[in-house]
């Protein structure tokens, strides 16, 4: 039996920011393909330097590690970081010890912390005795900093007393213009530790001594010591205050979270509705901002999570029994930054971002949400905060709101549980599969034999909800199963033209150099669709290259790509699909360069690789990856996996699928794939049918 597996594995699977227990074979992956240890980045950087060599000038400038890493292209960012390990083993151990502050930043942004932690420690051990070899940095330049993230890593760990103690250190090497932001951050520390005047007077010494930028983070600080002091009417005050002064180019960012604080103060005095009110209006500065890292508020450690404000709301809005304002919050909340991220690192974007991106700017009520839902079909839309989780299910008849009693750490732990359990072929897994389903669609009076969309939320972006189980079966024995990154795209996707399903462009089993990593029952599987499809192109091999992914597929109305994929957790617009090597240069194709393509034609693509469906779902709830880019590109329908797959299962699945993909919906032919393979006694465990998930538009 063959597994086809990712072929690099790039830190842990996030589950919307935790990492996913490993099972024992998943562990062995890790420890045989840990990506990123110092070795091999020197490696790395050696080929990356030599195809585009850096000076140390170049290495303090615009496209150095740093102005990269706070544009928050992190991937690049340790990119060119690396090539300054590889230049540091001639330039000096200082440009060593600045790379290494540089690859802890990048760790630290990224939530990959211990790594973070290491590389900083690194960096203090590493560097040079004298202040003459730190060149092009000084040493508080680089130990100011470096001390500074190992503070960071453990206030976000809650180990305050160790933040408290890097803090320290920082403040005696850093630079003068640096200081002001350790101090916020020690007075963050101080405020955790319930040290609540320590805690004013550092906000009050960075208030007077920062730039603007962290005077501002300063004054909120203080608004939220009066918090923290029950003082309502004070800490009201003082955000009443911030909203006035909020100015300049992140005026309405600084607004935003000068309304929170306010909602905070009102509700904190027990004026819900007042509160309402402050949240609604600090949604709406929300979405005038511009999304982009803030480098004040990550070197500050006092960053804010918006979508915080949104679960807020959501919560308030249910509890004040107005279920269908608090979905069309829930509404503006998904994939809010994508567009603006990706117009922020300059890269143009394909005709359905808009769309897809970004289509919540002007979310659609929810008489427009019932009337786009398929007569056959139900909308299940999910919204997770800490202690429940919501869940609006959407007919043509109506709207019900449902509250499930489970929040997101239990449904973590679940979810971590049931996804081992699928990739071990645990006997445990109908147990688990059936807990779940009990949890998220027990409560719900699904009716027997209509079509079920899923709109996931936070951790449930992970969850194959066609492989729970009650008490009758597989849910996908019941129900037909798509999922949507939300209800407007979903109803986007509804109100489209169908497109014609003729003519295929099939990719499989590329050269990528390596014999050990041929696929040689993806080769069989894209040449078995010439059987279904009368206008098809396949290619394998050395055919099966980027170029001709990018120049034939916006011509193409089916695309099906069956090759290794590579799930970047660190910056998932680098994740990437292993195609052919050409002229022994990479032929990679990363999920950025598919916002550039324009698919206007394609009716499906098929991902038929590990993990495709995956990325990492930031807290505005934003799925980066294949799935979103290729939605984004213009294709309305998505097959991806959410584990790695078993060729011959995957094989027989997709013969399933195309066959019945020509004369019927894309939802109903994975169902009768997914029947076909759950059929065979051999391959009914769910690791083999359920890895799929058809993604956008099912018919």
């Amino acid at each position: 039996m063959i597994i086809r597996r990712a072929l690099i594995v790039i830190g842990l699977a996030l589950l919307g920011g935790c990492a996913i227990g490993a099972s024992p074979e998943r562990a062995a992956d890790l420890r045989a393909l840990e990506a990123e240890s110092a070795a091999r980045l020197v490696a790395e950087g050696e080929l990356l330097f030599r195809a585009e060599p850096i000076t140390l000038a170049d290495y303090k400038g615009r496209d150095g590690a740093t102005a990269l890493l706070e544009a928050g292209d992190l991937r690049r960012g340790i990119r060119e970081a690396s090539k300054a390990l590889y230049l540091g083993r001639t330039a000096g151990p200082g440009l060593v010890a600045m790379a290494k502050r540089d690859l802890a930043y990048a760790y630290n942004l990224a939530g990959d912390l211990e790594r973070a932690a290491s590389y900083a420690r690194q960096a203090i051990d590493e560097a040079p005795p004298r202040a003459e070899m730190f060149r092009p940095a000084t040493p508080g330049q680089v130990l100011g900093p470096a001390h500074k993230i190992l503070g960071d890593v453990r206030l976000r760990q809650h180990r305050v007393k160790e933040a408290t103690a890097a803090y320290e250190n920082a403040l005696r090497v850093s630079e003068p213009a640096f200081v002001p932001f350790v101090r916020v951050s020690m007075a963050n520390a101080q405020l955790a530790d319930g040290n609540v005047a320590r805690a004013r007077d550092l906000f009050r010494e960075a208030e007077s001594a920062g730039s603007p930028a962290v005077r501002a983070l300063a004054r909120r600080g203080l608004g939220y010591v009066a918090l923290a002091e029950r003082r309502y009417a004070d800490a009201g005050k003082w955000f009443d205050a911030a909203v006035a002064q909020a100015s300049g180019d992140d005026q309405a960012y600084e607004r935003l979270w000068a309304l929170d604080g306010l909602a905070r103060a009102r509700l904190g005095s027990g004026n819900r509705a007042g509160a309402i009110e402050a949240y609604r209006r600090a949604i709406a500065s929300a979405e005038q901002v511009r999304a982009r890292f803030r480098s004040e508020e990550f070197k500050t450690g006092f960053f804010g999570d918006v979508q915080g404000i949104f679960d807020s709301v959501v919560r308030l809005l249910v509890e004040t029994g107005q279920a269908d304002a608090a979905l069309e919050v829930s509404e503006r909340s998904r994939a809010r930054a994508l567009l603006d991220l990706l117009r922020g690192r300059g890269r143009p974007a394909g005709a359905g971002t808009q769309a897809f991106a970004d289509p919540l700017g002007q979310p659609l009520g929810v008489d427009r949400l019932r009337a786009a839902v398929p007569a056959d079909s139900v909308l299940l839309a999910y919204h997770v905060v800490a202690d429940r989780t919501y869940v609006w299910t959407v007919r043509r008849s109506g709207i019900n709101a449902t509250t499930l009693e489970i929040g997101r750490e239990a449904l973590l732990a679940q979810t971590r549980a049931f996804r081992d359990a699928l990739r071990t072929r645990s006997a445990d897994t109908d147990r688990l599969a059936a807990a779940l389903h009990a949890r998220l669609l027990g409560p719900l009076s699904l009716r027997r034999g209509e079509a079920l969309i899923v709109v996931p939320h936070d951790v449930l972006h992970y969850v194959p909800f066609h492989a729970l189980r009650s008490a009758s079966g597989w849910v996908v024995q019941e129900h037909a199963v798509t999922y949507a990154p939300s209800a407007t795209a979903a109803a986007h996707l509804a109100a489209g033209t169908p497109r014609p399903r003729r003519h295929v462009l099939a990719l499989g089993n590329p050269d990528i150099g390596s014999p050990r990593q041929a696929l040689p029952a993806a080769q069989r599987e894209v040449e078995r669709l010439q059987t279904f499809f009368a206008e098809s192109e396949v290619h394998v091999g050395k055919a099966a290259t980027k170029t001709l992914l990018v120049t034939r597929g916006p011509e193409s109305q089916v695309i099906h790509v069956a090759a290794h994929a590579d799930v970047d957790e660190i910056d998932p617009l680098y994740s990437r699909i292993l195609l052919a090597s050409v002229d022994g240069k990479s032929g990679d194709l990363e999920a950025h360069e598919v916002y550039r393509l324009r698919l206007p034609r394609t009716s499906v693509v098929t991902l038929s690789a590990c993990d495709t469906g995956l990325g990492r779902v930031s807290r505005g709830d934003e799925l980066w990856g294949f799935t979103r880019s290729f939605l984004s590109a213009g294709a309305p329908t998505l097959l991806v996996s959410l584990w790695p797959v078993e060729d011959e299962a995957t094989a027989r699945g997709m013969e399933r699928f195309y066959e019945a993909l020509r004369t019927g919906p894309a939802r109903d032919a994975l169902r009768a794939a997914q029947l076909a393979v759950l059929g065979e006694p051999r391959t009914a465990h769910p690791f083999f049918w359920a890895p799929f998930i058809l993604v956008g538009d099912g018919r």
